[in-house]
């Protein structure tokens, strides 16, 4: 995976301090100028201490050939991944550097990864990607062919003439895991110290994410192995990478068009969408369905005192507590502003107040951090929340949604922080 860092600023490219890295936080300028240091110097003495011979050079010619011809054929298509990634981007150039980690020796490896590295560096910088990001992905990169490389070959010493056996195998699925394994530990190290504190899914990315890892690098393996033992089969292996990439273009397009970009939850068109088929299914399966609307209480007064970071921190907290909160089948969205919407299947109204007020209590203990150092713990919020209840309300989403509405008016009138459901 590739990281994305916090954008400071933007200057002229021609300033001489046009890389900004005074503005990252001290610890993470220490660990991305480490990561970037190890990476020079273990390249300079893996390839000076190495052996290579005219069979090592042939196949990184054909990896690096295989590269060029994927990227002349799918230019766009990365750089509109590229454009749409935020913390986490799944690097389809795995396919090519794994590749390079089983059919080569460590410096050769580590070369092709810095060269398709700098390649990509065009698409990157046409996108906005800044230098010191870049330097860190393909330090990135680098360290993880690296390190799998040393352990493949510390196991094995050359992977030419394999009996197929059971070790054989587990010695590259070995590879596999210690090539993930130091990549996504060093990702989420850079997430963690530029925007701490951070929940898991933050750190290490989706299941998704990791899933389209796992056959990048699957098929990296696979096309290590055309280029050892069947090297007239190797543009085979572009076929299914264009497929993957368009594959996950368009996952990263539903995302984006059904997601709120600040919260993670549905947004307001895509819940309506579920919703409508909810309440679709309830008919057909005759049971009833609760609707909610969480309205954070004195938002603004947080955005005026605070600032508006501390604002978004805190919408992302609750996010992640009605998350916590409701069952994995509920559907939560964010309409806007401060204000959150549920739709709960085969649950009663008794019930739905029941995890409304277990919702209120996770709000009150909510705890965010200012973003002065040292950062301050800042509490005392509260929510307000209106319920609805299938069939007996109403008998559509938007009548629902009416009148969860009304009956969040009522909570707000009464005194805020408490449920309040209207009865029709």
């Amino acid at each position: 995976m590739t990281v994305a860092l916090p954008e400071p600023g933007k200057r002229s490219k021609l300033a001489p301090r046009s890389w900004e890295l005074w503005s990252l936080p001290n610890d993470l300028l220490r660990y991305l100028l480490l990561a970037e240091l190890a990476a020079v110097v273990w390249t300079v003495a893996a390839v000076v201490t190495q052996t290579v011979d005219r069979t090592d050079l042939m196949r990184f010619g054909m990896l690096a050939a295989l590269f060029a011809a994927f990227q002349l054929i799918s230019p766009r298509i990365e750089r509109m991944r590229i454009r749409m990634a935020d913390s986490h981007r799944v690097d389809m150039t795995s396919v090519w550097t794994f590749a390079g980690v089983i059919a080569l020796p460590p410096g050769l490896s580590a070369l092709l990864a810095l060269l398709i590295a700098l390649a990509m560096s065009v698409l990157r910088l046409r996108a906005g990607v800044r230098l010191y990001r870049q330097a860190f992905n393909a330090a990135n990169v680098v360290l993880p062919c690296l390190t799998s490389s040393a352990v493949l070959h510390m196991t094995t010493s050359h992977l030419d003439g394999m009996s197929g056996s059971a070790s054989e195998a587990a010695i590259v699925l070995l590879t596999m895991v210690i090539y993930t394994a130091v990549n996504t530990t060093m990702t989420a190290g850079a997430i963690f110290l530029a925007a701490r504190p951070l929940p898991v899914r933050a750190l290490f990315g989706t299941a998704e994410e990791n899933g389209l890892e796992v056959a990048t690098l699957c098929l990296g393996g696979m096309t290590a192995l055309t280029v050892m033992y069947t090297p007239w089969l190797t543009a085979l292996s572009i076929v299914p990478m264009v497929v993957l990439q368009r594959g996950a273009l368009i996952k990263q397009l539903e995302v984006a068009a059904t997601t709120d970009p600040k919260t993670g939850l549905l947004n307001a068109v895509a819940w309506r969408q579920v919703a409508q088929k909810e309440l679709a299914r309830a008919a057909r399966d005759r049971h009833t369905v609760a609707v909610m609307i969480i309205d954070m209480d004195r938002f603004k007064e947080v955005n005026d005192t605070h600032g508006h970071l501390v604002g978004d921190a805190v919408l992302v907290a609750v996010a992640e507590r009605l998350t916590a909160e409701l069952r994995q089948y509920d559907s939560i969205g964010r309409f806007g502003g401060e204000e959150f919407v549920a739709i709960l299947p085969e649950v009663d109204l008794a019930t739905a107040r029941a995890v409304s007020d277990r919702i209120l209590a996770r709000v009150r203990e909510l705890e965010v951090f200012s973003p002065d150092a040292p950062a301050v713990p800042l509490g005392g919020f509260s929510a307000s929340i209106g319920l609805a209840l299938y069939p007996d309300s109403a008998g559509d989403v938007e009548s629902l949604l009416h009148v969860a509405d009304s009956a969040l008016y009522a909570a707000k009138s009464a005194g805020r922080d408490r449920v309040e459901s209207v009865t029709l």
